[in-house]
């Protein structure tokens, strides 16, 4: 990850957002009182890696709840708790929505050489005979002295301890040679975003609950859910060109819009009974397109009315 080099966000989600990539380098932050599309955005990332903004939702406004959304993903991210979006915090997000990015693999480092300097068994003594004078002095010989002998003194039955034996085939190591640990190699994760994820639990003006939520692209594509007879589904566009949409369903109904960059949709469906096993096909005018999706209905799995 570089910051301070500019224009270097690279998900769908990010990219080519003036007010994001001057904080991705370190021009400025979002921060509480700060309002607009950037705002609105990293709402929408934040709910959609369930860190709800619940009361408000992406309404563009850095309050109370979006400043606490922000510590809490920078808690669980490991990041600097400061609850404002600089660098680390737009950088780590940045990361999650960009599905292409590789990360190369970290392999261990070589393995450190061992000295071939042999141990000696026996060290030689520090103590050296000396040696005679290579100057022979002018004087009349004297008669030779012999020296007194020295009573012999017999060793007791101490033996002299020897050094361990080395194994053949390995050299010896030198008891002052530090000798390195086991090196383990490290292995690099990198947190992969759900394709759907489920969000708390909300209800809209008609009293359908949310359902689930993911996101789709290209120019084709498709999801089912088992929901109820009355469904809504919200479309937002990912982005920063408008797109048409068209939504068929296996009912017969088939509605179309046009997408603006950051703005929603909402479409409406109904089935004959309940519950009833919802096919969505979206059609796009274009293969870059990224949409999110979300799902409300009046009957939901495994939740009580």
């Amino acid at each position: 990850m570089t910051i301070g080099d500019g224009h270097d966000l690279k998900s769908p989600r990010f990219a080519g957002d003036e007010v994001l990539e001057a904080c991705y380098d370190n021009e400025r932050v979002l921060q509480r009182g700060d309002r607009g599309s950037a705002v609105r955005k990293i709402q929408q990332a934040l709910i959609f890696l369930d860190f709800p903004v619940p009361k408000v939702g992406a309404n563009g406004i850095f309050g109370d709840e979006t400043e606490l959304a922000v510590r809490s993903y920078q808690e669980a991210r490991g990041l600097s708790v400061d609850g404002v979006v600089g660098p680390e915090t737009i950088g780590s997000l940045d990361e999650e929505f960009f599905t292409g990015v590789t990360r190369p693999s970290v392999s261990p480092g070589p393995e450190p050489q061992v000295s071939e300097v042999r141990t000696p068994l026996f060290p030689e003594s520090p103590v050296r005979t000396p040696r005679a004078s290579p100057i022979t002095p002018i004087a009349p010989k004297a008669p030779p002295v012999r020296a007194p002998r020295i009573p012999r003194v017999k060793a007791s039955g101490v033996k002299r301890s020897q050094p361990p034996a080395t194994p053949a085939g390995k050299p010896s190591i030198l008891t002052t040679q530090a000798v390195p640990p086991e090196q383990t190699p490290t292995h690099v994760t990198r947190p992969i975003t759900p394709p759907v994820t489920r969000l708390p639990s909300t209800v809209d003006s008609q009293g359908r609950k949310f359902h689930t939520a993911g996101t789709v692209s290209g120019s084709n594509s498709s999801f089912e859910a088992e929901a109820g007879k009355s469904v809504r589904l919200e479309v937002s566009n990912l982005n920063v060109k408008e797109s048409s949409v068209m939504v068929k369903t296996n009912t017969g109904e088939a509605k179309e819009s046009v997408l603006l960059p950051d703005t929603l949709v909402d479409f409406e469906f109904s089935a004959i009974e309940e519950p009833f096993i919802w096919r969505f096909y979206i059609e796009t005018d274009s293969e870059d397109s990224l949409i999110e999706w979300k799902l409300y209905s009046n009957w939901v799995p495994g939740k009580s009315e």
